[in-house]
């Protein structure tokens, strides 16, 4: 007679279970995503899942949590260059940083609050690193160079061996050295929702809904919260838009149109690239900080759109990044086209990150330091 073979379960599953659940996150967001989809990814039985964690929401948390860690672990104790380190770490999972950024609606408030501190934590450790002595300075380079060091998420490119993680700690370091123009001038006012609201109804409801959209996320908000916010009854809702799809086109619409506006300005205007890039990314810092709803609804929601218009959105967002790319790379002889995709994305995800911290951009002179330090992305001070 023989023994029957016992089956051992593997010591790394969670890992295996953590890094599956956050490839599919990451690439069809975590509303679309079930427990059965990460136990057939993982190839186990959804019984075998639960016995690692409750839930979709714990999955998430403990997501987010495992690769905190390992950046607390990092900049605890860093072995050699803090920056090539983080850098390194980032491109063995580049989903946190979108999944925090687009999902972290989805955790209790109190978690969500405790991942926010562990990353001021985090920057904090980044900007003592610094040689900046001043400590408002050094605290928004700190944001700014995590930002870049976090920009992977927001895209799939690669480059091959270990050039992708050189090019970004240079960048990060760029940010963290650049010349800066002075804190000076007025703080920036922080907006005012509502306070004149437009006569125009269907006007009434978009705005109502970019805001609900990029605070709370496309799937938690209903059509009868944003007629509400609008203060327009449920049924005249539907005189302006059907369903709520086509809010949401309509406010990826506006902001995809107003960025090639901006793009097209900024052209008519520049004397050669490098002065294009330049008048860029102002434009595109004062646009995100103008219209910082639209903005995260345009990098974080467009996945929930039906495949046909979420494809031609992206096309047409990938055309607007390759006239970003096509004037770097005019600025800058030599640098191939696959280094400079991943530089704009970074120098986008800088600007992206620095006006969503509020703090800092309230701060005088927000908007031109934080264009400023997107450009020393784009073009690295000399050494």
């Amino acid at each position: 007679m023989t023994d029957t073979p016992v089956r051992r379960r593997p010591r790394d599953r969670r890992r295996q279970i953590l890094a599956a659940a956050a490839a599919l996150f990451w690439s069809e967001g975590y509303h679309r995503v079930g427990m059965a989809d990460v136990a057939t990814a993982v190839g186990i039985a959804p019984s075998a899942l639960y016995r690692h964690v409750r839930g979709k929401q714990e999955l998430l948390l403990a997501i987010l949590d495992e690769h905190l860690a390992r950046i607390e672990g990092l900049v605890a104790a860093p072995d050699g260059d803090l920056v090539a380190g983080l850098a390194a770490l980032t491109l063995e999972r580049r989903e946190f940083g979108l999944l925090w950024e687009r999902e972290a609606g989805h955790l209790p408030a109190e978690e969500s609050r405790a991942i926010r501190h562990r990353l001021r934590d985090v920057a904090a450790v980044v900007a003592a690193a610094g040689a900046e002595p001043d400590a408002a300075t050094a605290e928004l380079r700190a944001w700014a160079a995590m930002s870049v060091i976090d920009s992977p998420a927001h895209h799939r490119w690669a480059l091959p061996g270990d050039r992708f993680g050189d090019l970004l700690a240079g960048a990060a370091r760029a940010v963290l050295t650049a010349p800066l123009p002075p804190a000076t001038g007025p703080a920036a006012a922080a907006a005012r929702p509502g306070a004149l609201a437009p006569a125009s109804r269907r006007e009434a409801l978009l705005a109502a809904a970019t805001r609900l959209f990029g605070e709370h996320g496309y799937p938690a908000v209903g059509l009868g919260d944003i007629g509400a916010a609008a203060g327009i009854a449920g049924p005249s809702v539907y005189r302006h838009f059907a369903t709520k799809t086509d809010l949401l086109l309509a406010v990826l619409y506006r902001g995809n149109e107003a960025l090639w506006l901006g793009l097209h300005h900024a052209l008519a205007r520049a004397v050669d690239a490098d002065d294009a890039l330049t008048r860029l990314a102002a434009d595109y810092t004062a646009f995100v900080a103008e219209n910082p709803e639209i903005v995260s609804v345009l990098v974080s929601q467009t996945i929930h759109l039906p495949a046909e218009p979420r494809d031609e959105l992206r096309r047409s967002q990938r055309a607007y990044l390759a006239e970003w790319v096509a004037l770097l790379t005019a600025a800058r002889p030599g640098l191939p086209a696959a280094e400079a995709r991943v530089l704009v994305h970074a120098a986008l995800a800088l600007i992206n990150s620095l006006v969503r911290v509020h703090h800092l951009a309230l701060r005088p002179g927000a908007r031109a330091r934080t264009a400023a330090l997107a450009g020393s992305v784009l073009r690295p001070p000399v050494s």
